[in-house]
């Protein structure tokens, strides 16, 4: 970008003019300074969808693998998600719905590997080892997966709303938080003192949710 000079020969510029042509100067140049600006990274897209989409059936029910994960599959844990939002957003999903509905001999597995460590895993270790599931989900209860929002993002921690819907045409939204540990997106469980309640019914879905809709 130019700048305007102004010549030092002008000798009868008035005193206010000079100042003037000296804050224009000033102007330009922090005009100038300011178009440099344009490589600054733009925000992340939080509703760009994943790409070529498959369901596979997890304990009856389906669940996505995308482009941008899960690219593993060990003993029932499904890890290796992209890190970007895309990732975090199909990480929340895939964690969400496999801790729920893994059996008695995964279980252990899946929260080795997709859940962050700390005080909310280990309560909820000690209460699921009072449960057991044997085998698939009840179609009656097992969720269907619509999509999800994210709501908050950074490199290293997301926000984010998986939608499901139930046999009785029911919607609901798990608010989850997925974090970037040891190279991972990972489930964050809600604090066991947190008040916050992580599930909430809803009749629909936001219109920004990026639809990610099992097949019934």
């Amino acid at each position: 970008m130019n700048s305007t000079v102004i010549p030092a020969a002008r000798r009868a510029v008035r005193p206010s003019a000079r100042w003037a042509a000296r804050l224009l100067s000033v102007a330009l140049l922090s005009g100038a300074a300011g178009c440099g600006g344009g490589d600054a990274a733009a925000p992340p897209d939080l509703s760009a969808p994943p790409t070529n989409v498959r369901w596979l059936p997890f304990q009856g029910v389906s669940l996505p693998h995308t482009d941008q994960g899960p690219a593993a599959e060990t003993d029932g844990a499904a890890t290796s998600f992209e890190h970007s939002p895309i990732g975090a957003g199909v990480a929340a999903v895939v964690h969400a719905v496999r801790l729920s509905i893994a059996d008695d001999g995964q279980w252990s597995s899946i929260a080795a590997r997709e859940v962050v460590p700390g005080p909310a895993k280990d309560e909820w270790a000690v209460n699921r080892v009072q449960l057991s599931i044997s085998g698939p989900a009840d179609p009656v209860y097992a969720p269907r997966l619509l999509g999800y929002r994210i709501t908050g993002y950074s490199d290293q921690r997301a926000t984010v709303d998986v939608y499901t819907e139930y046999s009785d045409s029911s919607k609901a939204v798990n608010h989850t938080i997925v974090e970037w540990f040891a190279q991972d997106w990972r489930l964050r469980l809600p604090d066991p003192q947190s008040t916050t309640r992580p599930i909430d019914p809803v009749a629909e879905l936001p219109s920004d949710t990026v639809k990610l809709e099992a097949p019934k």
